[in-house]
């Protein structure tokens, strides 16, 4: 009887094998950053621009609610401008000292900002004390 014949195993082909795979999981890992990064960017950048045009809408709520203080001096009360298809919501409040506060709230989208100005004087002219946005009135 003959003695078994052993055979040398090469094992460079599994070493070549689990280098293989270990790159390709780095490539995967660095390819998802990059996808994820992407879509929070633009989700971002996207609650970015609702955010910008909320502000500006509740600013432009406000300054309409300053022209019907200019217009009729005795004016309090509540309403409303649609501009672009959004709407904002103003509030006209007479202080005990009687200067106004205006307080503006615009949506767009799930974004909210709010803007609350102060005035001093109405006649002759309006009179602006401070204009700012707030959290919450």
């Amino acid at each position: 009887m003959l003695p078994p014949i052993f055979v040398k195993i090469n094992n460079s082909g599994f070493a070549v094998l689990i280098g293989v795979l270990i790159v390709g999981a780095f490539g995967v890992a660095v390819a998802l950053y990059l996808v994820l990064s992407g879509l929070y960017s633009y989700q971002n950048s996207f609650l970015l621009e609702q955010s910008v045009r909320a502000k500006n809408l509740a600013n432009a709520c406000a300054e309409s609610a300053l022209n019907h203080i200019q217009l009729c001096s005795i004016i309090s009360g509540q309403g409303s401008v649609v501009i672009d298809g959004n709407t904002c919501n103003y509030e006209i409040i007479v202080n005990p000292d009687q200067s106004r506060t205006v307080q503006s709230s615009a949506t767009v989208g799930s974004v909210v900002r709010k803007v609350k100005v102060v005035v001093s004087q109405i006649d002759p002219h309006v009179i602006v004390d401070s204009w700012q946005d707030v959290a919450d009135f």
